[in-house]
């Protein structure tokens, strides 16, 4: 049996974006090598370049994962969106730090929230309607960290633009599952 390309799943309709997904990962990989022949600004090392593989590796595989779990196109936004927020929190987090330096305590908070994330998410088996409140939740535990930070430790910078943005995107991610659970309903 033939079946029509808007019948086939999304994964496979979407195979060379795929590609350009893996290929963008990889490159954006290589730019601090390339970086690092022409200028001293950019000095990482083998640990840094490890730790950047790992992250853009599991976010590849969350996106792949959201991809073979999407029902629809709307689903498929939840998932990218989700996926774009928790890779730019765990990258400016461990690169700069989100309250102060990359090496304040509070910033395991960001970690904490997205590993409860996480969790919460599979035990619920990644359900649109258990996803859309995951995904409202750690936008406001997001925001909830950095108010804390004020309060609990003084005369940390609080990056507001970068928690607003996160927040932004986790709760359109919260929104978008939110409508696809309720067209599936």
């Amino acid at each position: 049996m033939i079946q029509s390309a808007s019948a086939a799943p999304l994964h496979r309709r979407l195979k060379g974006w795929r590609i350009a997904g893996w290929s963008a990962a990889a490159a954006l990989l290589a730019l601090p090598a390339i970086a690092m022949q022409f200028t001293q600004e950019v000095d990482w090392t083998a640990g840094d370049f490890a730790a950047a593989g790992i992250i853009l590796l599991i976010t590849g595989l969350a996106a792949e994962g959201g991809l073979r779990l999407a029902r629809s196109w709307r689903h498929l936004l939840s998932f990218a969106l989700a996926t774009f927020a928790a890779f730019f929190t765990v990258w400016s987090n461990l690169a700069v730090g989100i309250i102060g330096s990359e090496d304040a305590a509070i910033n395991l908070g960001f970690f904490a929230v997205l590993a409860i994330g996480i969790v919460a998410a599979a035990l619920f088996r990644f359900r649109a309607r258990a996803m859309s409140v995951i995904t409202g939740v750690t936008g406001v535990s997001q925001l909830a960290l950095g108010m804390a930070a004020l309060r609990m430790i003084p005369g940390h910078d609080v990056e507001w633009g970068v928690l607003a943005l996160f927040a932004v995107l986790w709760l359109a991610s919260s929104l978008a599952f939110r409508l696809d659970a309720r067209d599936a309903a």
